[in-house]
């Protein structure tokens, strides 16, 4: 032993910021590998770290990179096929796909992919305290004193509360790791130094991750604010005291906007893609002064364990994760109360601290920091910047000589009890009032272990006491008197389960922190500050990510790869160039992306709002970000050109015992007339089965102008079909030989349970009912006998679009359907059932039932396909097909003005008809059009991202620029070395 630490010792004396830099990123990574070990996590457990939109988007993403990468067609990094039914890929790239710790995902077997999603975080939270530990070694002199508190306060930022709550947002992790970085060169800059290097870090970091580095930019205006303060108190008039303050911050203006241009053949595609996507969603910024959170809520959050599933962060707007532990925190508060800190410094300090807070309670400044929209979950995304800046000015009180005073220590003791008192008093899902159950089930089961080594522990401190101590034996009695019944109070607390709970932990965490805290720390101080800290930093990380559900590896690994084994052989054995494949299941709508094939299902920030739209216009899923191709009609598979089906077969319970490790999926979409259309089978195995619609329609089709200027209504699903196949046939609403493709039907009486009509007129349409007892659900039937061997649909009520406390039965099994919709939903509920009755039963948990306007209807299924084939006739004949590229030949032989194509617009696409270029419209504010006419033509498409060009000219500009700058300081400082070494020397 004596001699490892004679080593380490050594170690210390030749390579002390080496060793402090492998301290500094082994110790949040060993935190986590313990935190991760009590979690049962991978790699101790079958449980995955994929959570929420980890496990149902990021991964899939990672694996559209991983075939981009693997197979060299870059062309899917650009525009997409997997995206829903197409899109830009720009944003997708630069949000999810820009990290360089991507490459495990690309070199690692999807059959080991737990492993890859453990390295990428866990080699990041090394890397993010590399990072900090790097920033105070560089700018405050680290590895010169007080060297212990290096990696300390590396590992607050790394494990800070927004890092371990929203770990499921990896791909965040890459700005936390450079945000040292960054204020490491701007504080250089700010100081006189070298400004190239600042703006190249700089737009790095906006390369990588460009929505936290949007958020880092305006934190960069605070803190260079900040920075330059005391340059205030320069003698002079205001004038000169200002020119000398903003002197440096308009340098660094515009150093930033050069660093961010050398971004811009990213980020400038970017921004023409969010305006298609997240900038057609979200509220207004609408200015009030109302708070959106209660402030003194925000307590809460210092405490340990401040987050769970339950705390509202998907729903929001929860509280603002800012947890740093008790070191950090204190250090942050006796920053305003040192006078070693210049007084401007600190006033400017409060300014930064006033706007984040106004940031957390005000919703417009909120918006500000998340580019002008609340976010969809995961709100205060920008609270880790103001961690990271309560841990900088913490540092700095904190290594030099901080001393609390006995009346700054009283005044803690006072508000950190008040504090606690508060918290009891308030509902924190996160909070809970008594301590951890195991706790006090093993106390109560060694009760009498328990109070012998409590007595024996107390005796044996009191001895120590007063043998050493020389205070009077009077003073010494009343000290042992009080501390006995001190000890006899926490036992019992302890006992009962009402003493270490999250808050009182907390509690006493910050006092032992602030009674050892001193300008000089003995050993054991400094061994117990480091112990707390290490304690509750990963006891806090703990209990923020215990509560949220994880994908199984075995699972996700065998969904992953049986259903890429089915849908490669599909493809290989595909008739045609282009195509899309629909499922009655998924692991996430994502897994397109995932095992790489034309899909109709996503779910992307990025998603075009015209793709949502349309699909929900069809009576379909189109919301938050993602669609899901559920209800389809023979219309749908036509006009989405599903020229596949994969059903998952029904599930054999002997197999599901025999096979435990196997994801078992359940159907989402319920296609009673799958065999009416899809009449081929192309694949089977023992849990899969693909079948073939040799009637879809091809990508593109010539039509009227009729067609191609429709204009949707909402929630109107069947009238907006029965628009498009009567538009196909020339026929306007309202003319004479106008059709119903989907006709209406008259359904009997509705039965009811646990109901009284409240507003019920059948002649209008009106079914309001309310709720008897609350306690029992109520339930409505619908009873529908087909007279036919056709299809029927039911038309969901508009009042069901946002309801959540109900469910669906058909015919005595629960029906499958999504609860959440923008617009009215289509669902088939009966195929070749002539005579069969169906019975629809809907249960509500709510006092109000509204099931107004519902409606049964039929597909005239002759009507529908005579439609659609003369439309097919007109179709192009893909012959070369890829994401960016399609060539195709087409013979119009009818009056068609117009190609209509199942491509969602964007301005990125051009189109050419026989050689020539021709204008490209939007149609149904969706879909890409352009004219033709009779004869035969040759087609091509060609897509390229809009504002390449634009951002790859701004991107050479400012590499040049910064190239030209860091030439001239290379030519004066050798200018400058040549006059010393010329200049004669003293004699």
């Amino acid at each position: 032993m004596n001699k490892w630490l004679m080593q380490l010792q050594e170690l210390k004396e030749k390579h002390p910021k080496a060793l402090l830099y492998t301290i500094s990123t082994l110790l949040p990574m060993t935190i986590m590998l313990v935190v991760w070990f009590f979690m049962g996590s991978y790699p101790f457990g079958n449980k995955s770290l994929m959570a929420v939109d980890f496990g149902q988007q990021y991964i899939s993403f990672f694996g559209l990179l991983k075939h981009a990468v693997l197979t060299g067609d870059l062309s899917s990094l650009t525009y997409s096929f997997t995206k829903s039914l197409g899109g830009d890929m720009i944003g997708v790239l630069g949000y999810y796909l820009m990290s360089p710790f991507n490459i495990f995902y690309i070199l690692i077997p999807f059959k080991h992919y737990g492993l890859a999603v453990f390295l990428t975080i866990w080699l990041r939270y090394g890397a993010i305290g590399l990072s900090f530990s790097h920033f105070l070694i560089k700018r405050y002199k680290g590895a010169e004193s007080r060297v212990w508190l290096v990696p300390l306060f590396a590992t607050a930022y790394a494990l800070s509360g927004m890092l371990v709550s929203y770990q499921m947002n990896v791909i965040f992790y890459d700005a936390m790791i450079m945000l040292p970085l960054v204020i490491v060169y701007l504080e250089e800059l700010l100081d006189g130094g070298r400004p190239y290097r600042y703006a190249f870090i700089l737009g790095l970091t906006v390369f990588l991750q460009f929505y936290m580095g949007y958020m880092i930019s305006i934190f960069i205006v605070l803190y260079s604010c900040y920075y330059v303060s005391p340059r205030l108190s320069i003698q002079g008039t205001l004038k000169q005291k200002l020119k000398h303050f903003l002197s440096p911050l308009v340098k660094t203006f515009a150093f930033s906007v050069i660093g961010v241009a050398t971004a811009s053949v990213l980020i400038v595609p970017v921004f023409y893609n969010l305006l298609e996507s997240k900038g057609q969603v979200g509220d207004a910024m609408k200015f009030s002064f109302a708070f959106q959170i209660n402030p003194v809520d925000i307590l809460s959050k210092l405490a340990i364990g401040g987050f769970d599933t339950a705390s509202g962060w998907s729903a929001g707007p929860n509280l603002p994760n800012i947890y740093i532990g008790a070191l950090g925190f204190l250090g942050f508060i006796l920053y305003f109360t040192s006078k070693q800190v210049a007084k401007e410094r600190r006033w400017a300090a409060g300014a930064v601290t006033l706007v984040f807070f106004i940031s957390f309670v005000n919703e417009f400044v909120s918006k500000i920091w998340h580019m002008g929209q609340n976010p969809a979950g995961f709100f205060f995304r920008f609270s880790w910047l103001f961690s990271f800046f309560m841990l900088v000015l913490a540092y700095q009180v904190v290594k030099g000589q901080v001393e609390i005073s006995r009346r700054g220590k009283l005044l803690s003791v006072v508000l950190l009890v008040l504090s606690a008192i508060y918290l009891y008093t308030k509902k924190f899902t996160y909070l809970p009032k008594t301590q951890p159950e195991a706790l006090t089930q093993f106390l109560s089961k060694n009760v009498l272990v328990f109070w012998v080594l409590l007595i024996a522990i107390t005796a044996a401190c009191s001895y120590l006491y007063w043998s050493r101590s020389r205070k009077a034996p009077q003073v010494k009695k009343m000290v042992l008197l009080i501390a006995g019944a001190v000890v006899l109070l926490l036992g019992i607390l302890l006992q009962t389960g009402y003493f270490l709970t999250q808050v009182v932990l907390t509690l006493l965490v910050y006092l032992a922190v602030i009674f050892l805290l001193r300008t000089r720390m003995t050993r054991l101080a400094i061994l117990a500050v480091s112990a707390l800290t290490i304690f509750e930093l990963g006891y806090n990380a703990y209990l923020s990510q215990v509560t949220f559900g994880y994908a199984d590896v075995d699972k996700f690994v065998d969904a992953t790869v049986s259903v890429k084994q089915v849908t490669d052989d599909v493809q290989k054995q595909a008739d045609q160039p282009f195509y899309r494949i629909a499922t009655t299941f998924a692991y996430s709508k994502t897994v397109p992306s995932l095992v790489s094939y034309p899909g109709l299902s996503t779910f992307s920030s990025s998603l075009e709002r015209t793709t949502m739209d349309q699909f929900a216009f069809m009576g379909d899923q189109g919301i938050n970000a993602a669609t899901e191709y559920e209800n389809g009609t023979p219309l749908t598979d036509a006009l989405y050109g599903v020229r596949y089906y994969m059903d998952v077969k029904d599930l054999d319970p002997t197999e599901k015992e025999a096979h435990p490790e196997r994801m078992y999926f359940t159907r989402f979409a319920s296609r009673f007339d799958m065999q009416r259309y899809f009449t081929q089978k192309v694949y089977e195995d023992e849990r899969y089965i693909v079948y073939e619609n040799p009637n879809s329609f091809p990508l593109a089709y010539g039509t009227n102008d009729l067609v191609r200027n429709i204009n949707f209504g909402r929630n109107n699903a069947i009238q907006n079909q029965n628009i498009i196949l009567n538009s196909m046939e020339g026929v306007k609403k309202g003319e004479e030989n106008y059709l119903d493709y989907f006709k209406p039907l008259a359904y009997g009486d509705v039965e009811t349970e646990n109901l009284t009509e409240e507003n019920v007129d059948k002649e209008k349409g009106t079914a309001v009912y309310k709720r008897v007892d609350s306690s029992k659900d109520a339930i409505v039937r619908y009873r529908i006998t087909p007279r036919t061997n056709l299809t029927y649909y039911f038309f969901v009520p508009a009042s069901l679009n946002s309801e959540k406390d109900y469910s669906v039965l058909l015919n005595g099994k629960w029906f499958t359907h999504s609860k959440r919709n923008t617009q009215r939903q289509l669902w088939q509920i009966a195929d070749n059932a002539e005579n069969q009755e169906s019975v629809l039963e809907f249960r509500f948990k709510t006092d109000k039932v509204d099931l107004s306007n519902a409606g049964v209807y039929r597909a005239e299924i002759s009507q529908i396909q005579s439609a659609l084939e003369k439309r097919k006739e007109q179709g192009l004949q893909v012959e070369k097909f890829s994401n960016t590229h399609i060539v195709g030949s087409v013979n119009i032989t009818d009056d068609s003005k117009y190609m209509m194509t199942s491509i969602p617009y964007s301005e990125g696409w051009k189109v050419k008809v026989d050689g020539k270029d021709v204008p490209v419209t939007k149609a149904w504010n969706s879909f890409i059009s352009f004219p033709i006419n009779s004869g035969q033509h040759k087609v091509e498409f060609v897509f390229s991202q809009k504002g390449r060009i634009t951002g790859a000219v701004l991107t050479l500009i400012s590499l040049a620029t910064l190239y030209i700058i860091r030439r001239d300081y290379k030519k004066d400082d050798k200018n400058q070395l040549k006059e010393s070494q010329d200049a004669p020397s003293a004699e």
